[in-house]
């Protein structure tokens, strides 16, 4: 705005116009940007199973889809980004801390990591490309479309798991390239439990959990709304796995406390000071507050137990490196312990990657959407709240489930989009109301 003249806002096609723009319209170039980047990254990530992966040295260095379209795109994405003179945020700074960290803390014992930096491209390059083509309502609204045909393809190649009692895709796909170990299929409550593309129920069952988030707060028809979100819920009950069943409850619930009390700032401050509550009480009056919650909220308790006691061993080991950690190694010297799945993203990358490295990446996920600042169009416009409200939830979802579940290849870098989804919607509410 110029003092003393006429308001012109900025259009997405660059012109400027009197008076006010609608949402839709007050977008920066980043919009402009076509929808196949986005169709490339969630197929990429989604679609196509990571087994069908690309050896370009041996067994050091290779290129699962999701990793190749996020290579692909990463610089043509930057050089957008910092065209668009994009305001920088929190979890961009804690995002690139990670990204060094993740990397530097390998160098000292291994020099430049190969695994070390897949991960980083995965993460910073998916977070950096949910930044830049996921920016504004237009771009939420294209992001939507799309994403609807990749879940429902999704969901429905995983109801032919339970069907066939096998792993249908993904043995598929194996045998292109050999990687018998997801060909097994897992079972529960005698029924072959969805993997879909994605390798492993749990990791499968936590995409439907965000899908179901996305649908119910960014689609904007109420019955097309509760249709997708109870197509991907279905989804969700395929995988049969306690930690994405209990994020769906939670996910659900959350929704409907939001309609219900949707005119009260102090909604989601009650239920954080009611989630802490529940934690104090619990580590509070429970010999073993693990093991209680372990009984209380799985479906197999003899899983959680056995993680707990993976657990401990490796917090013991984590405790002795807790600056650089161990690498892609063995933790520890325990002949099995050592080499065994530990299903907890937070200590699977203490245990890579040093403590240091998972504090910044939780504060990377929570400064995506944690603001102390009034933004100009916070309440403005009700889909970038509502679309705020979906991705935080999505976030969180990680964050949580991630506590009983390792996420790697797909989920991993469908979660770096998802915070740099969220970081874009945080930016674009912080925008001054009017102008440029």
């Amino acid at each position: 705005m110029n003092h003393g003249r006429a308001i012109h806002p900025r259009f997405a096609a660059g012109a400027r116009r009197q008076g006010f723009a609608p949402s839709l319209a007050s977008e920066d170039a980043p919009a402009k940007s076509g929808a196949f980047p986005v169709w490339l990254l969630l197929t990429g990530i989604l679609l196509i199973p990571a087994s069908l992966n690309i050896h370009l040295a041996g067994d050091g260095l290779k290129f699962t889809p999701g990793r190749a379209a996020i290579t692909l795109l990463l610089l043509p994405g930057l050089a957008i980004f910092l065209r668009a003179r994009r305001r920088v945020i929190g979890s961009d700074v804690f995002l690139f801390l990670t990204a060094v960290w993740m990397i530097g803390s390998r160098i000292p014992e291994d020099g430049l990591n190969p695994s070390a930096v897949a991960a980083v491209i995965e993460l910073f390059g998916g977070y950096i490309l949910g930044r830049v083509y996921v920016y504004g309502p237009f771009a939420l609204k294209r992001f939507l479309r799309i994403f609807k045909i990749v879940a429902f393809l999704v969901i429905a190649m995983a109801v032919l798991d339970p069907l066939f009692s096998a792993n249908v895709v993904i043995s598929i796909a194996d045998t292109i390239v050999a990687n018998p170990f997801y060909t097994v299929p897992q079972y529960r409550l005698g029924i072959a439990r969805a993997v879909s593309t994605l390798e492993m129920a749990e990791l499968y069952g936590t995409f439907c959990v965000a899908a179901t988030s996305i649908f119910l707060f960014l689609e904007t028809k109420p019955s097309a709304r509760y249709l997708w979100a109870a197509f991907s819920s279905f989804g969700c009950t395929l995988a049969l796995s306690s930690g994405p069943l209990l994020a769906l409850i939670m996910v659900i619930c959350f929704y409907v406390y939001d309609r219900l009390l949707g005119g009260f700032a102090w909604r989601w401050k009650l239920i954080s000071a009611i989630f802490v509550l529940f934690l104090l009480t619990v580590f509070s009056l429970a010999a073993k507050p693990l093991s209680w919650l372990v009984s209380h909220f799985t479906l197999d308790p003899s899983t959680g137990y056995f993680r707990i006691y993976v657990f401990d061993y490796v917090a013991e080991q984590i405790s002795a490196r807790p600056l650089t950690g161990y690498g892609f190694g063995p933790i520890g010297d325990d002949d099995f312990l050592s080499v065994t799945t530990v299903d907890n993203v937070w200590l699977v990358c203490a245990a890579r990657y040093g403590i240091p490295m998972i504090i910044l990446f939780l504060l990377a996920n929570l400064a995506s959407f944690i603001s102390f600042a009034n933004g100009g169009q916070r309440d403005i416009d009700a889909f970038m709240v509502r679309a705020g409200t979906g991705f935080t939830q999505v976030i969180m979802v990680f964050v949580l489930v991630g506590l009983s579940v390792h996420f790697w290849n797909a989920t991993w870098q469908f979660w770096a989009v998802c915070i740099g989804i969220r970081g874009s919607i945080k930016e674009w509410r912080a925008r001054p109301r009017y102008g440029p």
